[in-house]
C-alpha cells in the first residue's frame, strides 16, 4: 500500500504526517551482492528481499548467453553442444531426488544409457516442454496431467541454490577463451573436459552427471550418423525376404524357382548363412542358424502360407512375418552400417578430403557412403557441411560404433 502511495500520487504517509515524495530509488541486485550493503545501517529496514529462483529451463539459459556473448554463439559450437553447457549449468540448481519421476517411470534400468541415475538430463527436457522420444510408449501414455503437475510442483522449491547467472556466465567465457581455435568447432568432448573437472562445478552436480550427459549426447550422435549413412534398396531387401521364405521349405542341393520373385535358386548353406547372419550376427554357430531357420519354417507352414495367404488372400509382403522380418532386417543394416569402416584410415582421411579435389583418389563405394553420410548430415540433423565432417570425425575418435 506504501508504494501505491508514492507510485500513484506521490506521497507517503508516515504516523500522521504525509510527505510529499519526488524521488523512488529501485535497487535491483543478485543475493552475492548482499554483504555490500547488509551491514549499513541505514538500509537495514529499507531492503525488501524477493526470491527469484535461478533459471531452470535450459533452453532460456542459451538465450541468457547469446545475449552475453553475441546471437551466433552456437555456430562456434557443434550442434546442440551449447545446450548441453546449459544443461550442466542448470543441473546444479535442481534437487537431486524426483519421486514423481520415479514413481511415473516403473522400468527405471531401461533408460541408462538416455538418462543420468537421478533422472535429471529427464527433468530438464520435461521442464523444457519435450518429451523426449526415448520415452517408451507406455511411459508416454502414463505421463498424464497429474504426474506432470505432480512433477512440475517440484520445480518450486528449485533454482534456490547452484551456480548462479552470474557465475555461469563467468564459467563459459573461460571457457570460451580457453577452447576458441579459428575453425574447429567446439565439441563435446571439450566441454566435458572443462566442467568436469572445474572445482565449483564438481560440488555442485552429482557424481557421474557429465559423464551420463556426454554419453546420451555421443548416443543421439552415433544413431545420426546411422541413419545418414545407411541406405537399403526395399525392392532387393524385400526379394531377398521372399527368397529366404520360400527355400527355407526345401533341402540343401535343391534348385528351385520362386514363386514370388521368378528368381532361380540353388538352395546350399552358404545361401541361408549370409541371410540369416543379418539377423544373428557374423559369428552365429550353425546350431543358432539352424533353429532360426526352423522357427521361420514352422511360422510359414503354419500361419503366413496356410491362413494369411491362403484363407485370408493376402500377398507374402502383406503377412505379419513379411513385416517383422523386414523390419528387423533393415534395423540391423542400419546399427551395422559403419562396421566396414570402424578403424578405417580411408574412411577418415575420404570424410576430412570431401568436397576438395583430393576426394577424386578414393573408390566409388567409399565416395559414395561418405557422400550419402554427409548430406545426410546436413539434410536432416541441423549440420552444416563443416560441422557434419567433424561430428564424423568425433564419432570415429571416440569410437562410437564399438561402443553402442
Amino acid at each position: 500500500m506504501d508504494l501505491h502511495g508514492i507510485i500513484s500520487d506521490g506521497v507517503h504517509k508516515v504516523g500522521y504526517i504525509e510527505e510529499q515524495i519526488k524521488t523512488l530509488f529501485v535497487g535491483l541486485i543478485n543475493p552475492a551482492d548482499k554483504q555490500h550493503y547488509e551491514k549499513v545501517p541505514s538500509f537495514r529496514d529499507r531492503v525488501i528481499t524477493v526470491s527469484v529462483p535461478y533459471v531452470l529451463d535450459y533452453k532460456t539459459e542459451v538465450l541468457i548467453y547469446k545475449n552475453k556473448f553475441g546471437s551466433s554463439l552456437d555456430r562456434i559450437f557443434l550442434p546442440r553442444v551449447l545446450e548441453n553447457v546449459a544443461k550442466i549449468i542448470i543441473a546444479s540448481r535442481l534437487k537431486r531426488e524426483s519421486l514423481a519421476i520415479k514413481n511415473w517411470l516403473k522400468l527405471h534400468t531401461k533408460y541408462e544409457k538416455y538418462t543420468d541415475q537421478d533422472f535429471l538430463i529427464l527433468k530438464m527436457e520435461l521442464y523444457a516442454d519435450n518429451v523426449p522420444d526415448w520415452i517408451s510408449e507406455e511411459d508416454e501414455k502414463a505421463l498424464n496431467n497429474e504426474t506432470r503437475r505432480e512433477i512440475f510442483r517440484a520445480s518450486k522449491q528449485e533454482g534456490k541454490t547452484g551456480i548462479s547467472g552470474r557465475q555461469s556466465l563467468y564459467l563459459l567465457n573461460n571457457f570460451l577463451n580457453k577452447y576458441t581455435e579459428g575453425d574447429k568447432l567446439i565439441r563435446m568432448d571439450d566441454v566435458q573436459q572443462f566442467y568436469a573437472k572445474h572445482a565449483e562445478v564438481k560440488n555442485w552436480l552429482p557424481e557421474g552427471f557429465i559423464d551420463s550427459l556426454v554419453n546420451q549426447y555421443d548416443y543421439n550422435v552415433l544413431q545420426e550418423i546411422r541413419e545418414s549413412i545407411y541406405f537399403f534398396n526395399k525392392a532387393q531387401i524385400s526379394r531377398d525376404i521372399m527368397n529366404y521364405l520360400y527355400c527355407v521349405n526345401f533341402e540343401e542341393g535343391t534348385k528351385i524357382e520362386s514363386p514370388y520373385t521368378s528368381d532361380k535358386i540353388e538352395v546350399t548353406e552358404e545361401f541361408f548363412k549370409n541371410f540369416e547372419a543379418i539377423f544373428l550376427g557374423a559369428t552365429s554357430t550353425k546350431k543358432m542358424r539352424d533353429s532360426f531357420r526352423e522357427s521361420v519354417q514352422n511360422e510359414y507352414v503354419t500361419k503366413t502360407l496356410s491362413i494369411e495367404i491362403q484363407v485370408k488372400n493376402k500377398n507374402l509382403e502383406e503377412t505379419e512375418q513379411f513385416e517383422n522380418l523386414f523390419e528387423k532386417y533393415t534395423k540391423s543394416l542400419k546399427e551395422n552400417a559403419l562396421v566396414p569402416y570402424i578403424n578405417n584410415d580411408s574412411f577418415r582421411m575420404a570424410i576430412k578430403d570431401y568436397n576438395t579435389p583430393l576426394f577424386k583418389k578414393y573408390d566409388s563405394r567409399l565416395k559414395k557412403d561418405v557422400k550419402q553420410l554427409l548430406e545426410q548430415l546436413v539434410k536432416r540433423f541441423s549440420y552444416e557441411l563443416e560441422s557434419a565432417k567433424q561430428i564424423s570425425l568425433y564419432a570415429l575418435d571416440k569410437n562410437l560404433p564399438a561402443r553402442f
